[in-house]
């Protein structure tokens, strides 16, 4: 399955280390103690092309075991070549890494089956699962059909669904592991064009909520990334940004380090939301304002007082909610 990078993600932002951002010298980053995965077996989807392949690549190279997962379709899901992950796989093998390639349809239950099979019956674990296999396109909403949508949920949001669902007993069992889901800000803030593709983006966040509350027992730690580099679903998505602009404004390499922290032992961020490119990594949030109250609100009663409604200042960030809640 093509991945699902920035692509559709982003296809017209691109960072440079501003706007608030703290750049780090060359002699901050040494400071901090290099980060190994030796031990970790970790799961990427869609990581034949762009983005996924160059999380595999970094994971490797900091000594995980990898299963490059990826079924070689166009950018809008069709056809299959099994070659993409098995060259992927073995340019990892012939640096010194561990890798197998899959190229099983991780939309469908059986695929996703499969795949975490596969990784259990190879390396015996999984510590790592990211899913970021995804299709792409650009199609107004109002020449968008419930199969059109249906289209993409299947691979944005059944995907994840279908791993996990094959993974979570096992990360149970060693009461161990790492979730990294990817939305988009096509989802999270909007890009005309992209109905389909969003709503499957956004869902995502949603099931990340649920699956960051039900892992916390069994130490299961969930996060999801917004990767902003240019990819080969750029163009699919209306992007006018020439290829080599592109990728020297946003290469996926940039992404990949993000990859490598949320997968290592010293992160134990769950439920968080975390937009990276360019050089730049922040975190998203969902915040409520202070608001408005009257015991007896009334239209009018919003309408006199909606600068109060409208304003974020002061906001809180609320958590998960209880049973009998909203």
């Amino acid at each position: 399955m093509p991945n699902a990078g920035p692509l559709c993600n982003d296809p017209h932002v691109s960072g440079d280390g501003r706007n608030g951002i703290r750049i780090l010298s060359e002699g901050d980053s040494e400071l901090a103690e290099r980060i190994s995965l030796e031990g970790k077996v970790a799961v990427v989807t869609g990581a034949g092309r762009g983005l996924g392949r160059a999380y595999v690549e970094l994971l490797a190279e900091r000594g995980a075991r990898v299963v490059v997962n990826d079924l070689g379709t166009d950018v809008s899901g069709f056809g299959k070549d099994s070659t993409i992950a098995e060259q992927v796989a073995d340019l990892i093998r012939s640096r010194g890494g561990e890798a197998i390639a899959n190229d099983s349809d991780v939309s469908t239950p059986e695929g996703g089956s499969d795949l975490i099979a596969t990784t259990i019956e190879h390396f015996g674990r999984i510590d790592l699962l990211v899913n970021n296999a995804g299709i792409c396109g650009s199609q107004l909403f109002e020449d968008a059909t419930l199969d059109d949508f249906d289209h993409y949920w299947r691979v944005h949001l059944g995907g994840p669904v279908n791993t996990v669902k094959a993974a979570w007993p096992y990360m149970v069992a060693q009461r161990y592991g790492k979730i990294i889901l990817t939305t988009s800000v096509s989802g999270l803030f909007g890009l005309r064009g992209q109905a389909t593709y969003a709503a499957a983006k956004c869902a995502v966040v949603g099931l990340m909520r649920i699956l960051a509350i039900e892992g916390a027992e069994h130490g299961i730690l969930v996060n999801t990334i917004s990767p902003v580099g240019y990819t080969r679903m750029h163009p699919a998505a209306g992007s006018r940004l020439a290829e080599a602009d592109g990728r020297a404004a946003m290469p996926v390499e940039a992404v990949a380090p993000a990859i490598v922290w949320l997968a290592s032992d010293s992160c134990s961020e769950t439920n968080r939301i975390y937009n990276v490119g360019a050089g730049a990594i922040q975190r998203i949030a969902i915040v409520m304002g202070p608001g408005f109250y009257d015991p007896h609100l009334t239209p009018e009663s919003i309408a006199e007082n909606y600068a109060k409604v409208e304003s974020i200042e002061g906001f809180s960030e609320p958590g998960p909610f209880e049973p009998g809640g909203t």
